[in-house]
């Protein structure tokens, strides 16, 4: 196992509560890497529109910004060659969305503040749909065991569970899926989003545009990789990274609001 610095940077206001100073820790595990072609492949679906904060100097920086070194590819067709769902340009990935599928990390993780942007194109179907999964583990599926964070249009900020307990969350279509808690936060199609993600022990805590959207605690996986999902609509990311945090003390964490 590897250690990670802990975070030493002022942290936003949602999450102060959740650092004392204790050690983290952060779970590596091994996969074999998928093979990248260049950079400069097809122009992302929209210009960006702001420009992205550089990440803080303490965090891991999860994507390049340049390829998908360090991630690997799982596509609900095997006949679909990676390399033509994604493309970068100018500091964003972009993601056909076609097939279903997703990328996930090499690297598995615990206790951390996941940060990620996403962006819809402008005019883009309201139907659009993608996750950002967290706590990713066992084999490639479709959908992989771990917690999807949702991405859906005017819902992100739910939290659904694929193999893996929520509890007191509603169940619809066999998964626990928590409500987010407040109303949508999101940004009109073709501006981006910014999504706080914080995993620490059995909690996991997000906020959308800096809203509070959730939490759920006792959460019956504590670790796994990341992942980005394709779900039949075209997505941008960028900026993905995360600070380490510290391993949660239960006589600390305050409980669901």
């Amino acid at each position: 196992m590897n250690r990670l610095t802990p975070a030493t940077r002022s942290t936003p206001g949602f999450v102060r509560h959740l650092l004392p100073a204790v050690l983290s820790t952060c779970a590596i595990g091994v996969c074999t890497p998928i093979s990248c072609p260049a950079a400069d492949a097809t122009p992302a679906a929209a210009p960006a529109t702001s420009l992205a904060s550089p990440p803080p100097k303490d965090s891991v920086v999860l994507w390049n910004g340049r390829d998908v070194t360090g991630w690997k590819i799982f596509l609900s067709d095997p006949a679909v060659e990676p390399h033509t769902i994604w493309s970068v340009a100018d500091g964003v990935l972009h993601l056909v969305g076609k097939p279903n599928g997703y990328l996930h990390t090499e690297q598995t993780f615990s206790n951390y503040l996941l940060h990620v942007e996403w962006r819809w194109p402008a005019g883009a179907d309201p139907r659009s749909n993608s996750g950002v999964f967290v706590h990713v583990g066992g084999p490639d599926a479709i959908w992989p065991p771990g917690v999807e964070c949702q991405l859906q249009a005017g819902n992100a900020g739910q939290l659904v569970g694929t193999g893996v307990d929520l509890p007191g969350a509603p169940v619809s279509n066999k998964k626990p899926r928590a409500p987010k808690l407040a109303a949508a936060s999101e940004k009109p199609f073709g501006e981006w989003n910014t999504y706080d993600i914080i995993c620490r022990g059995d909690v996991i805590e997000v906020s959308v545009n800096g809203v509070r959207q959730n939490r759920v605690e006792k959460v019956s996986v504590k670790s796994g990789g990341i992942g980005l999902q394709m779900e039949g609509y075209p997505v941008d990311f960028r900026n993905l990274w995360l600070q380490p945090l510290p391993a949660a003390d239960p006589a600390k964490t305050p409980p669901a609001r």
